[in-house]
């Protein structure tokens, strides 16, 4: 009689298990419900240290990563691990199109109150299913600007 070997999930199944994906619909941002590190990307441990989501996402679906490449969005959602959002380029081709799609200010060119990087945490820490106040006192951001980034009326359509 032969014992049953315990369920252990694949890398597939680990790494999807933590992405709000909405049916996984390739339109769609996928985003990283996993650990973060503040600044809007996800990110995960390995045994190496520790790794951005997107990248390992790149590497799960895409492919490797040449040496020295970026993993960049489409999408410019910091939080986004959907493959088909996910292209490889330099560094300076990744500020280039930082620079031609006007990332870090807002639409009329005039810099907003919080920095990317916070407002895009902001939102995948609610996506997640932190609470507005929890966020706010965590991050030391206003709890009214937490509300209305959940609400639809603040930094609404950047990085998206």
């Amino acid at each position: 009689m032969s014992a049953e070997r315990p369920f252990v999930a694949n890398k597939y199944t680990r790494f999807l298990a933590k992405v709000g994906h909405g049916d996984f619909d390739p339109n769609e941002c996928w985003v990283w419900l996993g650990a973060g590190k503040g600044n809007g990307y996800g990110h995960i441990k390995t045994d190496s240290g520790t790794t951005g989501a997107h990248r390992i996402a790149h590497e799960l679906f895409i492919g490797p990563i040449p040496d020295g490449m970026d993993v960049c969005h489409t999408c410019d959602n910091r939080g986004c691990v959907n493959p088909d959002h996910l292209f490889t380029g330099t560094r300076a081709d990744n500020m280039a199109d930082m620079k031609a799609k006007g990332r870090g200010r807002g639409p009329s060119g005039v810099r907003k109150h919080l920095k990317e990087h916070i407002w895009q945490e902001i939102k995948r820490r609610l996506a997640a299913g932190h609470s507005p106040r929890k966020i706010a006192n965590q991050m030391d951001v206003n709890y009214g600007t937490v509300t209305a980034i959940r609400g639809g009326r603040s930094y609404v359509g950047l990085g998206e």
